[in-house]
């Protein structure tokens, strides 16, 4: 028996985006019965994307076909995919007692916004306002859903917590088991064109990362503390980093010649056949099988989105950047793919450090070590909280075949004189850390047997400081014994 589909779009759209894929599923003889069609709220300064998912779960507790437990199937677009992880997390309770999680068999993910998108930040200001703005007259005249769009910003307080709930955490959302839903994502391989191309960024297609949209995540912790503990409670080392998150490989597959928008408005044969073929995936070797099917499906594809734009592409947008696209090719030079590594930096209580400064080096022929430019392909720091940051690097051929040596110069600045912050490096000597002090340095070599790099996911990096009454070893003018009268 099919299970019902739940058809959940993105920001600033509406449920009548899924008309032509509706019409596919038909056509594939899927009942129209079994087809709901979810239609949310975004263009409201007040709404946010877990205020969504409890809207969500409302409706469909008072859906006929959906309630009383009713397991279904759920194919998601763009921001669709922040909903439907957060409904499932809001419930609050460890996969095996998570009842959201147990109903969830497939999810689908078109586009997904999993880390969010370059163009949020955008949609922030008065413009944007103007452009994707509600247009409808009333109380949400022009307000363009700030809450969406802080959650869908670059390297967001949001992104970063819901991941730590339901892909790193210790038992992770979406795994072989009876209790997780198989997850499988599709994103277009090409950009948008005409003068929907203003938008575009290098290694997107028009609105998503291609690095962004997958649920393949680790995170890198760097401990600069006195003396780094791990979770456990024990002596951990200063760099570690996670297993991937999940037990099952959940890459993007690419599809040839489809955008961010005509993904879902004009859906390829090929992508909506293996749609249907995923949603009857009902153990771990029918996923481990129609996996290989799908990765074949998208190599071709693949292959358009591993070739460089050259260092100099980065805020070259749209018909300027086609128009003189041939000076920065670099001869057009194959890579590796992209990767995004969303930083965080906090002190050893928790507290968020926003003045810092990371450099990332590397070995040169000559031994020596120089900026690794890829790093700096493009830098976001997300406005409401800047110890967040959000690196979109651009990977050379064989960098993620090696151990590739790195040193990291972390500085950082408390903005007073009563206060520093103080990181241990390599070398393990303490140092202070203030605004015309030299950076603390610590080489990384690889992590164990593990690459630092790997093209087309993201990964989290955590960096954790010591912050301490300056000068440090010594009674501080933060607080101080008067002297006995």
């Amino acid at each position: 028996m099919t299970r019902p589909i739940v058809l959940i779009h993105g920001y600033s759209a509406t449920g009548l985006d899924f008309t032509e894929l509706c019409d596919r599923l038909k056509k594939r003889h899927v009942e129209p019965i079994d087809i709901n069609v979810g239609n949310y709220v975004s263009l409201n300064n007040e709404i946010s994307i877990k205020d969504i998912a409890e809207g969500f779960d409302r409706a469909l507790r008072n859906n006929p076909r959906l309630n009383a437990g009713q397991e279904f199937a759920a194919i998601v677009h763009s921001t669709g995919m922040l909903v439907i992880r957060a409904w499932l997390t809001n419930y609050g309770a460890a996969v095996g007692d998570n009842e959201r999680a147990k109903r969830l068999k497939h999810l689908v993910g078109l586009a997904p916004a999993t880390w969010g998108s370059p163009q949020a930040h955008k949609g922030r200001t008065w413009i944007g306002a103007m452009v994707k703005g509600n247009k409808e007259p009333g109380p949400d005249f022009l307000n363009a859903g700030d809450e969406v769009l802080d959650g869908l910003e670059l390297g967001s307080r949001f992104t970063w917590d819901l991941a730590h709930l339901d892909l790193l955490g210790r038992q992770p959302y979406y795994d072989k088991g009876p209790d997780t839903p198989y997850v499988c994502v599709f994103i277009g391989n090409t950009p948008y064109t005409g003068i929907s191309s203003v938008a575009n960024d290098p290694g997107t297609d028009g609105t998503v990362r291609w690095s962004g949209c997958g649920l393949n995540t680790r995170k890198i912790t760097i401990d600069l503390t006195r003396t780094p503990i791990g979770e456990n409670g024990k002596p951990a080392s200063r760099v570690s980093i996670s297993p991937w998150s999940g037990r099952v490989d959940i890459p993007m597959i690419p599809v040839a010649g489809r955008n961010h928008a005509t993904l879902v408005s004009n859906p390829d044969d090929t992508m909506m056949g293996l749609i249907l073929d995923f949603l009857q995936v009902a153990d771990e070797n029918a996923y481990e099988n129609w996996l290989k099917r799908a990765v074949a499906s998208g190599s071709e594809a693949k292959k358009e989105m591993l070739v460089n734009p050259g260092k100099d592409a980065a805020g070259i947008q749209g018909d300027i950047k086609d128009f003189f696209g041939h000076l920065f090719h670099n001869g057009e030079q194959p890579m590796e793919g992209w990767q995004q590594f969303v930083v965080h930096a906090r002190d050893e209580r928790g507290d968020p450090v926003t003045d810092y400064l990371i450099d990332v080096l590397h070995k040169d022929d000559r031994g020596n070590w120089a900026p690794f430019e890829e790093m700096y392909t493009d830098v976001h720091a997300y406005q409401t909280d800047r110890s967040f940051r959000c690196f979109h690097v651009r990977l050379p051929e064989g960098i993620s075949e090696q151990k590739y040596p790195l040193q990291i110069r972390v500085t950082a600045s408390t903005g007073t004189a009563l206060m520093a912050y103080q990181g241990y490096g390599s070398d393990d000597a303490g140092k202070t850390m203030t605004a015309v002090a030299g950076p603390v340095i610590i080489n990384i070599n690889g992590i164990g047997d593990a690459s630092l790099f790997y093209p087309f996911t993201t990964t989290l990096v955590e960096i954790v400081v010591n912050r301490e009454p300056f000068p440090l070893g010594k009674v501080s003018d933060i607080f101080k014994f008067l002297e006995t009268v």
